[in-house]
């Protein structure tokens, strides 16, 4: 991997070569799309970190561009290639932006958090209520989804279709905002391996927010809880959004404390089988990350830990 992050600052021809060749893979090879998004998104931080915030754009204008050419050439509907690719790699750069100027990894996963609420605005803003739209996708796959076994025992699909159709926008934009943190961090990581190794490591275990954003989120859960109709929808989904980095700091929780208690990695090993295996055990981690909030698990464990950001 330092071999390809040394190849990527190399130039910026070697830097818009590999993201739009990511760009191309996404969609050429569906079942490596996530991974090869990520990495696209990465080669643009990397970039915006280690070079500069302009040569981070130029190259994610000219390898957006080159991508959507060869799917003209192909005679495939480059505007949707477009937009589906700068739903990721612009916020990518955004974020990284930001971690450059502060160097503080939490105002970074803060500021892709803001970003999926001012997301949230806008589809409300511009569209209206969403969910009429999800409910009516979601009745046309109802067979396929009562297949698959998705749904509890006993339940029918009519019966929860409606409730996850409220959501789904929370949903997707708390996807498109963990997608974005974790771009970030491969490309902060592929920066460390240049420049600092092992420096992404403590940097990531001293994650902490601040009382405030705790605060909000807590507040929107408990709008969300005890409210109804759109007021309690547009809470629930700004809340999933603002977990999202809490996420990260149960997971430097994680880290802390196994580094600190001398166990094994075998905990982490089993930690992240678990978020794989149980999408349950994603928000009981992002719990934990939120209580850190107050908590500060690390320092009553005998860590130093860090001052959560203002």
């Amino acid at each position: 991997m330092k071999a390809l992050a040394g190849f990527i600052v190399s130039g910026r021809f070697q830097a818009i070569l590999v993201a739009a060749l990511s760009g191309v893979l996404a969609f050429l090879l569906p079942p490596f799309t996530t991974l090869t998004h990520y990495l696209g998104a990465a080669v643009i931080a990397l970039v915006t970190l280690r070079i500069g915030v302009t040569q981070g754009l130029q190259v994610l204008i000219v390898a957006t561009l080159l991508t959507v050419l060869f799917y003209l050439a192909a005679g495939t509907q480059a505007a949707t290639i477009a937009v589906t690719v700068l739903l990721l790699w612009l916020p990518c750069w955004l974020v990284s932006v930001v971690l450059r100027q502060t160097v503080n990894l939490g105002s970074a996963m803060l500021t892709a958090a803001a970003l999926g609420i001012v997301a949230l605005m806008l589809v409300y803003g511009l569209a209206g209520d969403p969910a009429p739209w999800w409910l009516e996708r979601l009745e046309s796959f109802e067979a396929e989804l009562d297949a698959a076994g998705l749904f509890p025992q006993g339940m029918q699909a009519q019966d929860l279709l409606p409730d996850l159709s409220r959501l789904l926008t929370g949903v997707v934009l708390g996807s498109l905002v963990l997608s974005t943190i974790c771009s970030v961090l491969l490309g902060r990581w592929w920066q460390a391996l240049l420049v600092n190794p092992g420096g992404l490591r403590s940097e990531f275990v001293a994650l902490r927010l601040g009382q405030g954003t705790g605060l909000v989120t807590l507040v929107l859960m408990l709008v969300a809880q005890f409210t109804q109709g759109a007021a309690s929808d547009m809470a629930a989904q700004s809340a999933m959004v603002l977990l999202v980095p809490y996420l990260f700091v149960g997971l430097a929780v994680v880290h802390g404390v196994v580094a600190q208690t001398g166990r094994g990695s075998g905990w982490l090993i089993a930690v992240y089988i678990m978020l794989a295996v149980l999408p349950q055990a994603t928000l009981l981690l992002a719990g934990g990350g939120l209580l850190d909030t107050w908590i500060d698990f690390r320092r009553r464990l005998g860590g130093a830990g860090s001052k959560p950001d203002k």
